[in-house]
């Protein structure tokens, strides 16, 4: 049934096919470059994508968050998600998909990833002197408890390290330490989703002016007089020296609990489970032992390690019919972190991603050029996998964590990076595309207008003249390629759902994710087809 109701949706998406000259017509302006825009295409890939009984991306979305779930770089978990990718896209007749592997790193770091990791169980909660649950997470690559344990809470302040060894030097031996002070949380006054609004978007068009005569100097950030890292570490083995069962934290605040990674090697930072919890949760306890009134916590943790993962991105592509070695790619990071699925961050996006290259396949879209679909392994700990794959595949990437190359050398340019067009990432949240950042490339924002004329009515408007960087497209535009990313409205993705407890598949806007979808399509049709190769910086 699942089949046969599959072929009739296909069927109904191609009959629609006869009314695209007659919507093209209506929605698009007269007088376009026909050379460079297929208004005929346009209006079918909005067809098939924007209508609820012909798009698939929230069904995609579904089973990659709902029944996959989430995806850390070198888990179990992400190994499974992107094998089912893999399948997905050849089921939808893209039968050059596949996992494509990291190159062999000679150092015997594993490009970073000397060991894989995931949460197999995780129990926390307060028992004495009142029972509850605690909400919160394992931090990735760190122990568990090696079965149940239970112990007293000790709160730690700031101090210097010497006093810290003063004052706690034999009294952490079976105990919770608490190194901070509970949070001090605003009320949320203002609404937590947004969509940019006109004027959000014209203050990105328009370039932030110079310090004015009689303006006061703008102040750079304060840097940190000591390495706060090294601090956290040498804590911890501190901790693990006395015996202490386990190091708490927290931060966000309002049912939300911020869980990312720590050290993924052997280092003194993997000694002692580290779990964060909720701010709520860390306040009660705290403040409990500060009133004198001891807490005791249980926990049965189990945290599984994995020597030397295997690291794959996933590719697939449309070759295209009269330059097939001039590529486009559409993008995104495919690894999440683990206390939630990972939906706005990146998921969501990738079933975008799908989506678009399942409408270009479906619909027959012209493409002179090959339209390619990266997902990103390990860029949540450095942009590791876009970064080696644009060191392989075309060069030009300055202090890419390439083996063979030290980090300061500029692996040498290949014959390919001449024959790239340009890369197209998805990584602001689950928010819908309003325009794209040109990477300081002016040369470029002609070209982008006139891509977003037809696109316009689905908010696609504004070409921001910043420089956007800390997601993949940084390791194309660092080689000198063009590589840009998408500006989204940000709705809810701070403070609630970036690197948290509640990103899942509820977060995400069906209308949003099916506009992304065609509009991901539209940019990588056109790019495909553009008359000459995109205008690029010069190198420096």
């Amino acid at each position: 049934m699942v089949i046969l109701g599959q072929r009739m949706m296909n069927r109904r998406a191609f009959l629609m096919a006869g009314a695209a000259s007659s919507l093209a017509n209506a929605l698009f302006p007269a007088g376009a470059d026909a050379e460079a825009l297929n208004y005929d295409a346009l209006a079918l890939l909005r067809q098939v994508g924007l209508a609820e009984e012909t798009s698939e991306v929230m069904s995609t979305a579904s089973y990659l968050m709902d029944v996959l779930g989430p995806r850390l770089s070198g888990s179990p978990g992400w190994r499974k998600s992107a094998d089912w990718v893999v399948q997905k896209l050849k089921g939808w007749g893209i039968g050059n998909a596949g996992l494509e592997a990291w190159p062999n790193d000679p150092t015997g770091s594993n490009n970073g990833f000397p060991r894989g990791w995931a949460n197999e169980k995780f129990y926390f909660a307060s028992i004495s002197p009142n029972a509850f649950p605690i909400a919160g997470m394992s931090i990735a690559w760190t122990p568990g408890t090696k079965g149940l344990v239970s112990g007293e809470c000790v709160v730690i302040g700031e101090m210097e390290d010497s006093e810290l060894r003063r004052a706690f030097s034999g009294k952490l031996r079976g105990k919770w330490v608490l190194g901070q002070a509970p949070i001090e949380m605003r009320a949320e006054w203002d609404p937590l989703a947004r969509r940019l609004s006109q004027a959000d978007l014209d203050l990105l068009e328009t370039p932030a002016r110079p310090t004015e005569n009689g303006s006061p100097p703008v102040a750079s950030p304060a840097t940190p007089s000591g390495p706060i890292g090294q601090q956290l570490i040498n804590r911890n083995a501190f901790y693990y020296e006395q015996g202490a069962l386990g190091v708490i934290s927290t931060n966000k605040g309002h049912g939300t609990v911020n869980v990312t990674g720590g050290g993924r090697g052997d280092g003194s930072d993997t000694l002692l489970p580290r779990i964060a919890i909720e701010a709520e949760h860390y306040g009660r306890i705290a403040r409990s032992v500060m009133q004198g009134q001891p807490v005791v916590i249980e926990a049965d943790i189990r945290n599984a390690w994995y020597d030397n993962p295997e690291m794959f991105n996933i590719v697939a592509e449309i070759p295209g019919r009269e330059q097939p070695d001039e590529v486009v790619i559409i993008g995104g990071h495919f690894d999440s972190f683990h206390a939630a699925t990972g939906a706005t961050d990146n998921g969501g996006n990738c079933a975008a991603l799908m989506e678009a290259l399942r409408l270009l396949t479906l619909t027959k879209a012209p493409l002179k050029r090959t339209v390619r679909l990266c997902l990103w392994n390990g860029e949540e700990q450095g942009l590791i996998g876009s970064r080696l794959y644009v060191a392989q595949h075309f060069g030009g990437v300055r202090g890419a964590p390439t083996p063979g190359y030290d980090r300061g050398e500029v692996v040498p340019i290949k014959r390919a990076h001449s024959r790239f067009q340009a890369y197209f990432n998805l990584d602001n949240g689950a928010g819908s595309i309003r325009g794209v950042h040109n990477q300081g490339n002016k040369a470029i924002v002609p070209v982008f207008r006139q891509w977003m004329e037809p696109l316009r009515d689905l908010g696609v408007s504004a070409v921001s003249q910043r420089i956007s960087k800390a997601t993949d497209h940084a390791s194309f535009d660092d080689a000198g390629l063009p590589g840009f990313q998408f500006i989204q409205d940000p709705l809810d993705y701070e403070p609630t759902t970036h690197h948290t407890n509640m990103d899942f598949y509820e977060a995400l806007q069906p209308e949003d994710m099916r506009r992304n979808s065609v509009i991901l399509a539209s940019f990588a049709m056109m790019a495909a087809n553009h008359s000459g190769f995109l205008p690029r910086q010069s190198r420096s």
